[in-house]
């Protein structure tokens, strides 16, 4: 089986994604690494793409990823190629943005409080301090603090609202397809200093939450990640869901982790290869 796994060569988080190829490439398949945006018809080459860490990590960029990454996927659609970690979940996350947060707050999920429409403000908890974000973005790109006295001058468009909560850490839940398979907290918190994080053990309530956005989801084959923030000893609230190129800090990590990671993912691919 010839395997693209589309990563960017300018980031360190890559170096996880050479440790994935030759996993692959130690099961006999011929593997290469792709650096994002790919400039060549990948769809004609490969049996199988996997997207990666193929961020724009600038802010100027981060609307234009989506959009590249679905005019590519709309190339590989058309032919017999397929593909592993590339939005194609029922649910569409990446594509509508953290519109999907204002839905599951208003569905009773344990998420952060999200609204998209000022005129829903008072079902946000009071807080000093709110923060906005747009619609589509990461890395924080966009976000901004706004102070509680200056609500009444604000709008939203195609942007949330959430108050700022103090928390004890970010926790990371990973999950291939809807199987989950380990957890990393930083602490206190990821952005902007980013951590190194330690594996952490959720509460099972908390995988289960996580995993009805599995369930809900369904994608065709991806590795998942779902992030909470720790508020305290016995709370998380859901932040945000991603299965587009995630990261999963597998050199990071106890080795006999990533390595039941990297067998459980192998095994995943191969059994979606034959549908």
């Amino acid at each position: 089986m010839n395997i693209g796994i589309i990563t960017s060569f300018r980031e360190v988080c890559t170096r996880e994604d050479y440790v994935i190829a030759k996993s692959f490439a130690k099961d006999g398949h011929h593997v290469d690494l792709l650096d994002f945006p790919v400039n060549f018809p990948v769809e004609k080459y490969y049996d199988l793409i996997i997207f990666k860490n193929a961020w724009y990590l600038s802010a100027d960029k981060a609307q234009q990823f989506f959009k590249d990454v679905q005019a590519l996927m709309k190339r590989i659609e058309k032919t017999k190629c397929k593909t592993v970690c590339s939005n194609d979940g029922k649910l569409k996350f990446n594509t509508i943005g953290k519109k999907y947060l204002v839905d599951l707050y208003n569905q009773g999920f344990k998420v952060v409080p999200t609204i998209d429409n000022m005129k829903d403000i008072d079902r946000l908890p009071k807080a000093d301090k709110y923060i906005k974000k747009p619609f589509v973005s990461y890395e924080g790109f966009g976000m901004q603090e706004i102070p509680s006295k200056d609500l009444k001058n604000l709008t939203l468009k195609n942007e949330v609202l959430q108050p700022k909560i103090d928390f004890i850490s970010e926790v990371q839940l990973y999950f291939i397809n809807n199987k989950y398979q380990y957890a990393v907290e930083y602490a206190p918190h990821k952005w902007p200093d980013y951590p190194t994080p330690h594996v952490f053990k959720p509460a099972q309530k908390y995988i289960n939450e996580a995993k009805k956005l599995m369930d809900l989801n369904a994608a065709s084959c991806s590795i998942s990640r779902v992030d909470f923030l720790r508020v305290n000893e016995n709370e998380m609230l859901l932040l945000e869901f991603h299965d587009t190129c995630p990261n999963m800090n597998l050199l990071l990590i106890d080795r006999d982790v990533s390595e039941k990671f990297l067998t459980n993912f192998k095994k995943a691919v191969y059994e979606y290869m034959k549908k």
